[in-house]
């Protein structure tokens, strides 16, 4: 019995190896290598992007470079993380990755992926805004390249703001600070309709709303990405948990919006990113709306959401070089400009920020004016996957009515508790 047990064993492995065997290599007899690359699922626009991309890129380099994708979803039991960790442990790694920018110090620090400063060209590398190079980079290096750029910005339907009287921030300078946001969301809200539908996903509440901590002189982490004693759980924190609870409280903001509460005029503003601009333009032509910028703190300190989708080499490429031509051929300026406007993002590039001239007029002016200027890339710290989660459901929490001191002292013991355990010296 132990000894099928043996065999049984033998063959799953040497299935999972069989799945997941990857890496470059060279098509028997042709000398042509070729480049494996896994990404997740994505939208229909950003799936087609994907395909001429690879099919394109495999005409210019035919007979030299072969590059073939495998595609996972984004979450759930077979997701996309799932499928990298799997890989991981079975050392079966392909040639290139997509990695979430927050994620970019994970898989650095636990050596998933390789620096890419011996390839990348000094001219490129300056083309980057500032915001995708702190994004992609860790400990001094750089690690992965954009594919593109997100803000977030105050969506309103101007028929509302317009009958309460209410006139928007036409200049970052001019950006509502939170006690004003709170008092026009306020006077916009009646029994038909509420102030503002911000962003309730637990998994996305860092990347919403920690640049309002920066802006009030605290942070998720230390700046090295070791501790959240004395950030996290900090008075400033707090004082932020107790702005946006008061929105909830005072039924300003529904607490169980629907995915489309705004669209349907159940709202008279929208927390959100500029991947709204393509389903309101495409969707909803008739609905009268503007956009403003993201809120400055109090004292008038600006700090807004960046970061999306980079792309990495792993440590199992057996030909690097060849895979940094894949990888900077998909980011470049060119790469940019079909790119950008396929998935509703914004250009990562100075270079194609400036060829893209949709990008400089409104409804995209803010929210690229903020990228450049004011953006606040998510923690570089190896314990983001604990991070992420946690300071969601303390948020979630608290605006259920949880005590805010205790959710941030249980959320500073879990996380910095973790670090200790897998990354300190």
């Amino acid at each position: 019995m132990v000894k099928k047990a043996s065999m049984l064993l033998v063959l799953i492995l040497a299935c999972m190896v069989a799945v997941f065997a990857s890496g470059s290599d060279e098509k028997a007899d042709s000398g042509v290598k070729t480049i494996t690359v896994w990404r997740p699922q994505n939208t229909a626009e950003i799936e087609k992007w994907w395909s001429d991309m690879l099919e394109a890129f495999n005409e210019k380099y035919q007979g030299v470079y072969q590059a073939e994708q495998v595609t996972f979803p984004k979450g759930g039991s077979q997701g996309y993380e799932d499928k990298i960790n799997t890989a991981v442990i079975a050392g079966s790694l392909p040639d290139v990755i997509l990695v979430d920018g927050p994620a970019v110090a994970t898989y650095a620090e636990a050596g998933i992926i390789i620096p890419l400063d011996d390839m990348i060209s000094e001219e490129s590398k300056a083309d980057l805004l500032d915001s995708t190079l702190k994004q992609g980079s860790y400990d001094g290096k750089l690690y992965t390249l954009p594919l593109w750029e997100s803000s977030v910005g105050i969506y309103y339907n101007k028929d509302m703001l317009a009958e309460a009287g209410i006139e928007v921030p036409e200049t970052l300078q001019d950006a509502w600070t939170w006690d004003e946001f709170y008092e026009v969301a306020k006077a916009l809200t009646t029994p038909e309709h509420y102030g503002c539908t911000m962003h309730t996903n637990s998994g996305q509440i860092a990347y919403y709303y920690s640049p309002m901590l920066v802006q009030n002189g605290t942070d998720l982490i230390s700046a090295d990405g070791s501790t959240t004693k004395g950030y996290l759980d900090s008075e400033k924190t707090v004082e932020f948990l107790n702005w946006l609870k008061r929105l909830y409280d005072e039924k300003i903001v529904n607490i169980e919006p629907t995915p489309t509460e705004f669209f349907d005029g159940k709202s008279a503003m929208l927390f959100s990113t500029c991947y709204q601009i393509a389903t309101l333009q495409s969707t909803y032509p008739d609905l009268n709306w503007g956009v403003t910028y993201y809120p400055v703190s109090n004292d008038g300190v600006a700090g807004t959401p960046t970061g999306s989708w980079t792309v990495g080499i792993t440590n199992k490429a057996s030909d690097p070089e060849a895979a940094f031509v894949f990888a900077d051929y998909m980011t470049n300026t060119e790469a940019n400009m079909s790119g950008c406007p396929a998935s509703g993002y914004l250009p990562p590039r100075k270079s194609s920020s400036e060829a893209l001239t949709a990008y400089q007029e409104e409804p995209y002016r803010k929210f690229m004016e903020q990228l450049e200027e004011t953006g606040v890339p998510r923690p570089r710290t190896p314990v983001w996957t604990v991070l992420n989660p946690t300071f969601g459901s303390v948020v979630t929490d608290v605006i259920m009515g949880a005590d805010p001191y205790q959710k941030l002292a249980e959320a500073v013991e879990k996380i910095d508790s973790d670090y200790q355990m897998n990354y300190a010296d």
